[in-house]
């Protein structure tokens, strides 16, 4: 019987010769056989896909763990940095007073030989016009001179004319000699007092060029302390970084600044959530306290800000009595 459908069997013949409606067991088995085939590959895959993304997941934990460590190490150095550059800070702001002090001192110095150089200007400028004065004076002799050589030639002829009149004209004569003779001594002495006057002009000018000198040589020396004062801080920071630090030491920190009631001293150690305002002699009490339980652990740390009214004679004594006292790296 043809009904225009292919039968699902194929070309197998059924029961009897004749074409059967249903499929025949080969059929059946392959179709389980394809359905398992297409199970597997979609497990095989999803499972491959699983296997990526927990191999992602591990990874994934590996790296965070991997930063974790790196962000705890990096903190701790930079707790450590943090100490280390606040101590440096306050020891170079101990140096810079210093220089600042020395610095002022040297402008004072400057500031005083300018006022000389001042005070000299003024008496050279004095002497010149003394001087001026005394050139006008020596004119007016050399024309009284003058005056008095025609008055002689007039006396000479005189008595050339007048005989009768010899013995008045004579003494008249000499009379006018010794006035003559006593402008020649006033025209020496004012020509001594001028050559004297030039030569304290002379010596002034040179006192002026020594002072300029002393003045190049302080702008120099200051200068050089400037320089010395930038290697001596670039050696210090190279030293003391490796020197003396706060890893693994049970730090104590101490404030001091100069109040306008007096010396303020703020004090804190593990535990206080803030600075305490105590005396130095409480400050020690605890500080020998905290000696006695940690020895050779105990970090001293001295906090001097830059507007802490100190100068540096202070704040070095400060520091130094008690890091010499308690802290671990002067025992």
């Amino acid at each position: 019987m043809d009904t225009g459908f292919p039968s699902i069997g194929g070309s197998h013949a059924g029961i009897g010769g004749e074409n059967s409606f249903w499929p025949s067991f080969t059929d059946i088995m392959m179709v389980i056989t394809m359905i398992f085939l297409m199970a597997t590959s979609i497990l095989v895959v999803r499972n491959w896909q699983l296997v990526a993304e927990l191999r992602e997941s591990i990874a994934a934990e590996r790296i965070a763990s991997q930063m974790f460590e790196s962000t705890s190490q990096e903190n701790a150095t930079l707790e450590e940095r943090l100490a280390n550059a606040e101590q440096s800070n306050s020891i170079l702001r101990l140096r810079l007073l210093k220089k600042e002090e020395e610095f002022k001192l040297a402008q004072t110095a400057i500031r005083e030989q300018e006022s000389s150089i001042a005070s000299l200007e003024l008496q050279n400028t004095d002497l010149q016009s003394s001087l001026q004065q005394t050139r006008s004076q020596l004119d007016s002799a050399k024309l009284e001179i003058d005056a008095t050589s025609a008055e002689a030639e007039e006396l000479s002829r005189q008595i050339a004319r007048l005989r009768q009149q010899l013995t008045q004209q004579q003494q008249e004569n000499e009379q006018s000699r010794t006035e003559l003779s006593t402008a020649r001594e006033q025209i020496e002495s004012l020509t001594q007092s001028g050559q004297k006057q030039q030569q304290d002009i002379i010596q002034l000018t040179q006192e002026k060029s020594l002072l300029n000198q002393e003045i190049e040589s302080y702008n120099q020396q200051l200068l050089t302390l400037k320089g010395d004062y930038e290697t001596v801080k670039s050696k210090y920071e190279e030293l003391i970084k490796p020197a003396r630090s706060a890893k693994g030491k049970y730090i104590a920190e101490v404030y001091y600044i100069k109040g306008q009631a007096g010396n303020v001293i703020r004090y804190r150690q593990p535990g206080d959530n803030e600075f305490s305002t105590l005396s130095l002699a409480e400050v020690e009490k605890r500080l020998t306290q905290l000696k006695s339980e940690h020895g050779k652990d105990l970090y001293v740390k001295i906090i001097i800000p830059d507007d802490s009214g100190l100068t540096y004679n202070e704040a070095w004594e400060f520091m130094r009595s008690l890091l010499v006292k308690y802290d671990y790296y002067y025992q």
